[in-house]
C-alpha cells in the first residue's frame, strides 16, 4: 500500500488533469460509445488526486449536496418505479449527475489545480473541435445520399448528421454543441492589432458553425442560442458597440432561410396547433404536452416513478389516436418529466437545483456561464437533455466545473 501512495504522488497529475480537459474539449468529435470512457478516464484522475492529498480536510459538502440533489431523486424514483429494470437503465445514463459533483466538489476539492489555466484549454478545444466538427460535417454532406429526401431539404441534412460514421448524432444535440462553442467563441476575441489574425480565424469559425446551425435548423436551440448570445453580448456593449448589430444580422438570417428550409414557419401555421402530423416536430411536440399536462393534473404530487414514466404516455398516446412508435416520444420537456418522474418535489428540486448555478453565476459575474446555463434551461423546455446520455454529460461537466472555477477564483482573489 506505501508503494502505491508512493506511485501516486510521483505521477503528473496536473498534465493528466489536462488531458481529461482536452479529451472534454474533443468531445463532439468522439463516438458516442466512447463518451463514458472520458468520464471514468476524468474520475479515475480526479480519485488519484484525492489519494494523493487524502490527509487535505474536504470542503464543498453541501455544494456537493445541492449539485447531486437532483440524482437523488431521480433515483429515489427509480426505487419506487414499477419497472425498476427500465428505471435503472434511465438512471444508468444520468449517472454523470452524480460523478461530476464527486469530481470537482470531492476529488479535486481543496487541491492545488489552476482550474483558470483547464478551463482556457477546454474553451479554445471546444471551440476548435467544432468548427472541425462542422468542416467534417460539410465533407460529408456533399457526398451523402438518402432516397427519401432526394431534394436536399433540412431534413436531408438534419440524418445525414445521424447516419454519419462513428460521430452521428441527434441534430438537436448536435445543434447544442455547436451553440455552446458559438457562446464560447465570443470570449476569444482579442483587442488588439497583434490580434487581427486571431480574431479574423475566431470570426470565421463563427460563420462556419452558425451555417450549419442554420442547415439543421433545431428551432427549440437557435431560439435559445438567440437569447444566451444576447445576455452575453449585451454585458460587452460598452467595449465592443458592434455587438447589438450581430444580434440583429442573427434576427434578419431567419427570415432570409428559404422557406422549404425555414422549420419555423411551422411555428406560425395553425395547423400545428390543432392536428397532428407527424411530420412537423411544433405539432408533435404540442400533442405530446396535452398528454403530459393531462397525466401531471392526474398526480401531480407523487408522479408515476422514472421507469413508468414512457409507459403512461404511450398509453395517453394510443388512447388519443396519435399512432406514435412506442418508447420513441419522450416529454420534451425537461422540467415536465422530472414532475411526472418524481411529482411536485422534485420538480422544485430541480428548480433549486438549477437556481444554485445561477446564485454562483450572480456572485461572481461568469456571463459565459450565465448565457450556457440560460442557453440549458430553454433547451430544456422542449428536450429531455438529461435523458440522452451525449446531452447529460456534457451538461454536468460544465455546469459544475464553471461553477468550481468560479469559488476557487473567487477564493484566491478574497
Amino acid at each position: 500500500m506505501k508503494s502505491l501512495f508512493l506511485y501516486i504522488k510521483s505521477l503528473d497529475l496536473q498534465k493528466l488533469l489536462l488531458v481529461s480537459f482536452f479529451l472534454f474539449g474533443i468531445y463532439p468529435l468522439i463516438p458516442s460509445r466512447l463518451e463514458p470512457i472520458i468520464v471514468i478516464l476524468f474520475s479515475g484522475i480526479a480519485l488519484l488526486f484525492f489519494f494523493k492529498n487524502y490527509k487535505t480536510r474536504q470542503k464543498f459538502k453541501v455544494n456537493f449536496f445541492i449539485t447531486t440533489s437532483i440524482f437523488l431523486v431521480l433515483l429515489l424514483s427509480a426505487i419506487l418505479s414499477e419497472d425498476v429494470k427500465s428505471a435503472f437503465k434511465k438512471v444508468e445514463s444520468m449517472v454523470s449527475l452524480l460523478v461530476m459533483p464527486l469530481i470537482f466538489y470531492i476529488f479535486l476539492a481543496n487541491k492545488t489545480i489552476d482550474f483558470t489555466r483547464n478551463k482556457n484549454l477546454f474553451l479554445k478545444v471546444f471551440f476548435t473541435a467544432n468548427v472541425v466538427y462542422c468542416l467534417v460535417l460539410i465533407g460529408y454532406f456533399s457526398v451523402y445520399t438518402n432516397p427519401t429526401y432526394p431534394n436536399k431539404d433540412v431534413n436531408f441534412f438534419r440524418n445525414a448528421l445521424e447516419d454519419i460514421p462513428l460521430i452521428g448524432e441527434h441534430p438537436i444535440y448536435g445543434s447544442i454543441f455547436l451553440s455552446i462553442a458559438i457562446l464560447i467563441g465570443f470570449t476569444q476575441y482579442k483587442s488588439g492589432k497583434n490580434n487581427r489574425k486571431n480574431n479574423s480565424l475566431i470570426a470565421l469559425g463563427h460563420l462556419i458553425l452558425l451555417a450549419i446551425l442554420f442547415i439543421l435548423m433545431s428551432k427549440g436551440v437557435i431560439i435559445a442560442l438567440f437569447f444566451s448570445t444576447s445576455i452575453l453580448l449585451l454585458t460587452k456593449i460598452k467595449t465592443k458597440p458592434i455587438y447589438p448589430v450581430i444580434l440583429v444580422g442573427f434576427v434578419v438570417l431567419l427570415f432570409l432561410i428559404p422557406s422549404n428550409n425555414n422549420r419555423f414557419s411551422e411555428l406560425f401555421n395553425k395547423n400545428s396547433y390543432k392536428t397532428l402530423e407527424i411530420s412537423n416536430s411544433t405539432s408533435v411536440r404540442v400533442h405530446i404536452l396535452k398528454c403530459v399536462t393531462g397525466l401531471i393534473s392526474k398526480n401531480p404530487i407523487y408522479g408515476y416513478g422514472l421507469g413508468d414514466v414512457q409507459k403512461k404516455l404511450d398509453n395517453c398516446y394510443e388512447s388519443e389516436n396519435y399512432n406514435f412508435p412506442l418508447n420513441k416520444f419522450n416529454s420534451h420537456n425537461q422540467y415536465l418529466f422530472i414532475w411526472l418522474s418524481s411529482g411536485i418535489f422534485g420538480f422544485l428540486i430541480f428548480i433549486l437545483f438549477l437556481s444554485y448555478y445561477f446564485k454562483v453565476v450572480i456572485t461572481n459575474k461568469d456571463y459565459l456561464m450565465l448565457s450556457i446555463l440560460v442557453l440549458y434551461c430553454i433547451v430544456f423546455l422542449f428536450e429531455n437533455v438529461l435523458s440522452r446520455q451525449s446531452g447529460v454529460i456534457l451538461f454536468s461537466f460544465l455546469i459544475n466545473f464553471l461553477a468550481i472555477e468560479n469559488s476557487k477564483v473567487r477564493r484566491l482573489s478574497d
